[in-house]
């Protein structure tokens, strides 16, 4: 199986928490390699976060408002999953099972924004794979352009779109050929915002006990070119 992973707070209501600066601190984040970015990662409003390329650096917020000393925040502390706020704890979990692959771009974390000291430090979790990870063979998703064709960047023609009046159910399901030895991606055809995990990493977030996190399974299987 493969896990989707989300965000569910522990708590029945989050404490105050922000971006400090707001919008203006997000002003400047840009990608590290511009020319290697597809163009639907571009579009106006997609968070470049979420999109499975690297970020510049010196980019982005790097001070964050906790407003609670009460309630700790959790191991996903802030995020909508194209924005991943996670402690050291995540970070070192991520770096056991892929190694210098994925980027943590540190966040001081403030009790008030009059603070003259952080009380720790998280780190904006930028997932640098994308891989295109359904089994056309056994998905019964919509396709919605042309499957074969390619465009720029080698991406094929269009999506998966999941049709919620179908029946039976429509159901993705995974490709271990795809997927190989790999253990976090992001799929640029289908549910790009968020993050997918092998289960090998996401029993191990589970018996990690980190917190936070809300995981969805999902099938998997091999493809018919991987059989043959």
């Amino acid at each position: 199986m493969v896990y989707s992973i989300g965000r569910k707070s522990p708590y029945d209501t989050d404490p105050v928490n922000e971006v400090i600066g707001g919008e203006a601190a997000w002003a400047n984040l840009q990608f590290q390699n511009p020319e290697t970015v597809d163009r639907l990662a571009k579009i106006p409003g997609r968070m470049p976060l979420g999109q499975g390329y690297p970020i510049a650096a010196d980019s982005g917020p790097r001070s964050f408002l906790w407003k609670s000393t009460s309630k700790s925040p959790p191991d996903y502390a802030f995020g909508n999953n194209s924005v991943m706020l996670i402690s050291s704890r995540f970070r070192d979990l991520v770096e056991q099972y892929e190694p210098s692959v994925h980027q943590f771009l540190p966040v001081e974390m403030y009790n008030s924004k009059a603070a003259t000291e952080a009380f720790d430090r998280f780190y904006w979790f930028v997932c640098c794979t994308l891989i295109d990870s359904l089994d056309p063979e056994h998905t019964t998703l919509t396709w919605r352009g042309e499957y074969d064709v390619r465009i720029e960047h080698d991406l094929r023609r269009g999506f998966w779109k999941f049709d919620h009046d179908a029946s039976p159910p429509q159901r993705p399901v995974y490709s271990l050929n795809a997927i190989g030895s790999r253990h976090l991606w992001r799929d640029p055809y289908y549910n790009r915002n968020h993050v997918k995990c092998s289960d090998t990493f996401g029993n191990a977030l589970i018996d990690a006990g980190l917190t936070g996190f809300g995981l969805l399974h999902y099938e998997q299987g091999w493809s018919l070119t991987a059989i043959t």
